[in-house]
């Protein structure tokens, strides 16, 4: 039995010995391939992850750039209404000097009939009439030209408006 023993045990150590190196090289260069494996994978994984943070900051500066000019045309559509508004008060207020001044030159009419009046004071009623004509054709004008420039900038606001909401739309 002892023979026996000795035998197997010198038979495990020559087949140990004469077992090629190259075989056990094979599990290290297994070992090997999976590492750089793994290690290519996890680069490609930080490269997309990489891609996809620069994308990231690309899409939150252009929305902050949207969000300022939204904020900057909000801006303008309130200053812009503000104007017309001030416009169009100040027409109003000419229109009624406008009707005040005609009830002046009636009753001036009559008065310089009467005598009560002269023609200089009647003349100075026409006089101001036709300047406050043209006050009012200049504040005309000048809402027009505001109600004009308002709709191109509210125009502006519901482009960016839409744009930003689409922007909002594509990112997940």
């Amino acid at each position: 039995m002892k023979r026996l023993l000795v035998c197997l045990s010198l038979l495990f150590v020559c087949t140990l010995l004469l077992t090629p190196a190259s075989s056990f090289a094979q599990t290290t260069t297994a070992t090997t391939a999976t590492s750089e494996q793994s290690l290519q994978e996890l680069v490609k994984e930080v490269r997309a992850l990489r891609a996809t943070l620069q994308r990231m900051n690309a899409t939150v500066y252009r929305s902050q750039v949207m969000l300022e000019q939204l904020k900057f045309h909000r801006e303008q559509v309130t200053r812009m209404e503000r104007e017309r508004r001030d416009a169009r008060d100040q027409l109003n207020e000419l229109q009624a000097d406008e009707l005040k001044l005609r009830e002046m030159l009636k009753r001036a009419g009559g008065g310089v009939e009467t005598g009560m009046i002269s023609e200089k004071e009647s003349a100075s009623f026409k006089v101001e009439l036709r300047a406050n004509n043209r006050r009012q054709q200049q504040a005309m004008m000048r809402e027009s030209l505001l109600s004009a420039e308002l709709q191109t900038e509210r125009g502006r606001l519901n482009e960016l408006t839409d744009k930003l909401n689409q922007l909002l739309e594509r990112e997940p």
